[in-house]
């Protein structure tokens, strides 16, 4: 391949000029064929590309085709919507027909678009829509987007649509190709132009410049030979020109340009040729350059020294200046984790910093000055000290001190902070405790105490652990210790092969483990708690040794085959010839076999046991070795409150009864909002969560449910949002607001100690979002650490939230989850979100407690979520609870069934009906609830209601006596901000004060999404 360097006209001065090029490639560049018709969308018919068929479904989106704005050609297509963004609702355009294609193979799907806004929808398709190419922001400029994808076996036809699923003002859609190949090729109309092709929405609209220059490419077109073509290329006041012979066909050019004066900057393309009429092109875009991060971060350094005699002079003047020197503290780290980053060439990422920084910056010299000048009152916040600790209810009660008097109480603390390694220094822990934090995790495993046979090692312990824990105490901090099971060692699988396969050998493994390292962490002031394994999960199914536990379990159960083959509908001759099971065989279509799901059923129970039972073994040998410190276990709700995760053996009811500390490990994914259009935002009758809170909230009250005990969630922190599409990435990170309402939301419900699981800070720099780390989101670790600031100092007013006994209780039932399925999760979640939405403190009861007769003392409601399947001995207790006074009402009908294998009850439970429909939305139940929870005698002294006088969508809120009135904790789940007005149960206006500011709030009020607030009258 030859190449043709050339500079005709360069208009500089200086060196400058020497990092000038253009570089053109004249020999014409393959095209792969598109196997879309008509995708650049010039046939029409019916108003419609010819080809394609629009069906607007659930929403009020439109498309049509628009000329004067295509990418290529004349014609484009343009959608709009003003439906919000919601599951299951997308208006659809499709490739009738569907594309050929070939089994196994690579292809590529590519789409010029531009849109303002975020994300409006995506173009794909294929089986089960698995490929999505979304469709986000350009700033309302033309990009070229692709995504490869294989096909699958018996993939023949891909499903090519183009879905709108959020308001859109505008979303222009032109030059779609599907092509085999691993790359896109360049796009060429159906028809072969007759005059050039040129664009630039391959280029990127910011582009990151780690050293003194700019390189880049385009491709353009010519439909015929070419002598003399002239090809100039224009940034701000740079310009290059070349003139050379070239072929028909597709062109490449590179061109070089010096760094940018200024951010913002055209680049403009000119092709002229003898024969053809000129092309030209421009596109805008911005730049960010390393000089510039250099700068920024300077000035940042530079005013490090002029804030830290600020500090110490407040601090003379008897304020406490917790709030601002969280603030400092994450400046002088994050100047150091950006300093790192433009080092190893994480240009974006570092911007990105900066700007959170800057921000930071300006809040924290307007404090500073207000402070100085007397304007405000900086709050104090008493500390935690080195102190026993007491598990009292949701609480934890220790020594605190206050900073400007030095007097000592007892009193409620909340514990958090990241996990670390377990050599942190010194001088990492005063940090983190000047950036709010008390409470760090350190790992220790089998392989670091016996890593060979007949070979015990305690130099970890004796060089890490225990000197962290001595820094820890003199420090004011916690530590948790999280007991790592690792995999099998050489040891282990020597001297327990037998018992390999169900973790027998590897249990006793941890026990001689505990019992040589456990007497030596007596006596730290520091230990807090032993966190007793990570992810849950030890399944080894249809293992001998678990197969024989499975046999004796089922024998206990049902004592003889005759029972069980009676109550499985199977007929089994030996104990022996009983598998695992290792699929629901349940189908909710099979009404006359009930009992299909039966076995899995029991074997998901079975496991359960087994699980907490390998586990309480491992906490017996620590409380035997380590008495008096605490014990949790990371418990997933994604897996105890699904109906598809019940079999892999996590039930914290099971946990509850050896665990002193209720303990979590709880993703709660943030949401990337729509961003939506100003006309179509009036039209949002409910705005979407901005976050996964359901689950995550539902398991905090369930487990203090199950234990009047401290939930501990040790859980991975992501500082990274989700699309729509699900996907994480480092241009949607979350909102330090959702840090702040994530720890807060979660405290009222029980949480007092939280680790954030993040990952360490690479020294060459990532692309992976999933290995970023909270240090390189100031503004999140920010908040975080203010949060925790306003937890411990308003810590009186939020234990009595996190202790007041529940309104009501949903029934629980994993039994019913396994044989019920989705259904049952629909039903519960639904009452769950309506019931928050309402107030109400929801407690839950179980299969389990009914079955024990440990049901609620008192007569409180007993709400049951279209629950089909119960066992005789819940059901009885249930019977008995309503016979002395107890209230049972229930969300579907019929409900109550079959009994737990299946057999239909002849005589059913009378309970209360708030609605036939079972599936009945949350929305519609937040109406019809309020008029029970009155009839049911609900105390609920705070009421939210909408600008129509109905109760108010989206805000979750928690109230409890305190004092002569009230406390009531205020937070909104949406995107988008809820004025409500306040009133109590006698339909008079509330005037609270929000004792996070001491302002005076007037009887209305708007809560900002995930800000929560927190009032008292």
């Amino acid at each position: 391949m030859r190449s043709l360097i050339g500079w005709l006209a360069i208009v500089l001065t200086g060196n400058a000029s020497a990092q000038l090029s253009l570089q053109l490639t004249p020999q014409s560049l393959p095209v792969r064929p598109n196997l879309v018709r008509n995708g650049s969308f010039e046939q029409a018919q019916n108003g419609l590309p010819f080809g394609w068929q629009w069906d607007k479904r659930n929403t009020d989106a439109t498309v049509q085709l628009v000329e004067g704005e295509a990418a290529t050609g004349t014609r484009c297509l343009k959608f709009t919507s003003a439906t919000p963004f919601a599951p299951d609702t997308y208006g659809l355009l499709r490739y009738e027909g569907g594309v050929p294609v070939k089994p196994n193979t690579v292809y590529t799907l590519s789409v010029r678009y531009k849109a303002r806004g975020g994300y409006q929808g995506f173009v794909g398709g294929g089986k089960n829509r698995r490929v999505r190419l979304p469709l986000e922001d350009t700033n309302g400029q033309w990009k070229r987007a692709a995504v490869t994808f294989a096909t699958l076996n018996d993939e023949t036809l891909f499903d090519l649509i183009i879905a709108i699923e959020a308001p859109t003002s505008g979303l222009y859609i032109d030059d779609l190709k599907l092509e085999e190949g691993r790359e896109p090729s360049f796009f060429l109309p159906a028809e072969a132009p007759d005059r050039p092709l040129l664009s630039l929405s391959e280029l990127p609209d910011q582009i990151y410049l780690n050293e003194p220059w700019w390189h880049g490419t385009i491709e353009f077109y010519l439909p015929v030979p070419i002598r003399e073509a002239r090809i100039e290329a224009q940034l701000g006041e740079q310009r290059v020109q070349q003139q050379a012979n070239l072929p028909a066909g597709v062109i490449r050019a590179e061109f070089q340009f010096a760094e940018p004066p200024a951010r913002k900057q055209t680049l403009h393309i000119r092709i002229e040729t003898p024969e053809l009429p000129a092309v030209e092109a421009s596109r805008s875009l911005t730049f960010f350059t390393r000089r510039e991060a250099q700068q920024r971060l300077e000035t940042l350094r530079q005013s490090l020294r002029h804030w830290q005699a600020q500090l110490d002079a407040i601090r003379q003047r008897g304020q406490d200046i917790a709030y601002p020197m969280v603030s400092f503290t994450v400046l002088q780290e994050s100047i150091l984790a950006v300093q790192s980053d433009l080092q190893n060439g994480q240009l974006q990422r570092a911007f990105q910093q900066l700007d959170e920084m800057e921000r930071i910056h300006e809040r924290l010299a307007q404090t500073l000055n207000d402070a100085i000048r007397g304007k405000r009152r900086l709050p104090t916040v008493p500390r935690y000290v080195t102190s026993p600790v007491q598990v009292k209810g949701a609480s934890l009660i220790a020594d605190t001190v206050d900073p400007l008097t030095n007097r000592r109480e007892r009193r409620p603390v909340f514990l958090a902070g990241p996990a670390l390694g377990s050599a942190a220094d010194e001088t990492t822990l005063a940090k983190l405790r000047r950036m709010g934090f008390n409470l760090v995790q350190v790992e220790i495993g089998v392989s670091d105490i016996l890593p060979r046979n007949e070979e015990v090692n305690l130099r970890k312990l004796e060089k890490e652990l225990l000197p962290l824990l001595r820094r820890a105490t003199q420090q004011n901090m916690r530590v948790d210790l999280l007991l790592t099971p690792e995999a099998l060692s050489d040891r282990v699988q020597q001297e327990y092969p037998e018992l390999r396969q169900n973790r027998e050998g590897f249990l006793q493994a941890l026990k001689e483990s505990v019992r040589r390292s456990a007497p030596r962490l007596r006596n730290q002031p520091a230990l807090n708690s032993i966190c007793l394994s990570p992810e849950m999960s030890v399944l080894d199914a249809q293992t001998p040794p678990l197969l024989a536990a499975w046999h004796k379990w089922l024998q206990t159960r049902h004592s003889t085959l005759l029972t069980l083959n009676t109550r499985w509908l199977t007929n089994y001759s030996q104990w022996e010839q009983i598998p695992i099971p290792t699929e629901n065989l349940a189908s909710e279509d099979d009404e006359e076999n009930h009992a299909s799901g039966a076995p899995f059923a029991e074997f998901c129970e079975f496991y359960q046991e087994w699980t907490a039972g390998w586990h309480r073994q491992l906490a017996e040998e620590v409380k035997r070795t380590l008495p008096g410190v605490p014990i949790h276990a990371k418990l997933s709700s994604q897996l105890f409150l699904s109906d598809r995760e019940q079999q892999r053996g996590i039930d914290p009811e099971l946990f509850a009864s050896f665990c002193e500390l209720n303990g979590n490990n709880t993703r709660t994914p943030y949401h990337y909002a729509p961003e939506y259009p100003s006309e179509a935002a009036k039209k949002i009758a409910f705005a979407p969560f901005a976050f996964d809170w359901v689950h995550p909230m539902m398991a905090h009250d369930l487990q203090r449910s199950l234990r009047n005990a401290p939930v501990f969630n040790s859980e991975r922190f992501s500082p990274w949002g989700s699309s729509e599409t699900g996907e994480t990435s480092a241009e949607h990170p979350v909102p330090p607001e959702y840090g702040r309402a994530l720890l807060w939301e979660k405290a009222i419900r029980g949480l007092s100690a939280a680790i954030f699981w993040v990952a360490e800070r690479p020294d060459k720099g990532t692309t992976s979002p999933s290995l970023e780390e909270l240090r390189h989101r100031p503004a999140l670790l920010e908040r975080l650490g203010h949060t925790m600031l306003d937890l411990n100092r308003l810590a009186p007013y939020i234990a009595a939230l996190q202790n007041q006994p529940p309104d009501l209780y949903l029934y629980h039932s994993p039994l019913d989850l396994v044989l019920q399925g989705a259904d049952a999760v629909v039903t519960r979640d639904n009452l769950y979100i309506a019931l928050t939405m309402l107030g109400v403190r929801v407690g839950f009861v179980t299969e389990r407690q009914a079955a024990a007769r440990q049901l609620p003392a008192g007569t409180k409601r007993i709400v049951l979520p279209a629950v089909q399947y119960i066992s005789d001995e819940a059901l009885l207790a249930l019977d008995a609870y309503r016979q002395r006074g107890g209230g049972l009402a229930a969300l579907g009908e019929p409900i109550l069934r079959f009994d737990r294998y299946g057999r239909p009850r002849s005589s059913r439970l009378p309970v209360q009906t708030i609605d036939r429909d079972a599936t009945l939305d949350a929305r519609l139940l937040l109406s019809k609830l309020a008029r029970f929870l009155d009839e049911w005698g609900i105390a609920r002294p705070l009421r939210l209601l909408n600008e129509t006088g109905q109760p108010a969508w989206g805000i979750a809120y928690r109230t409890a006596p305190y004092g002569h009135g009230f406390v009531a904790s205020l937070c909104n789940y949406t995107q988008q901000p809820i004025t409500v007005r306040l009133i109590n149960d006698k339909n008079q206006p509330i005037r609270a004060v929000n004792l996070l500011t001491g302002e005076r709030m007037a009887e209305q009020i708007t809560l900002q999404p995930l800000e929560p607030v927190l009032l008292q009258w």
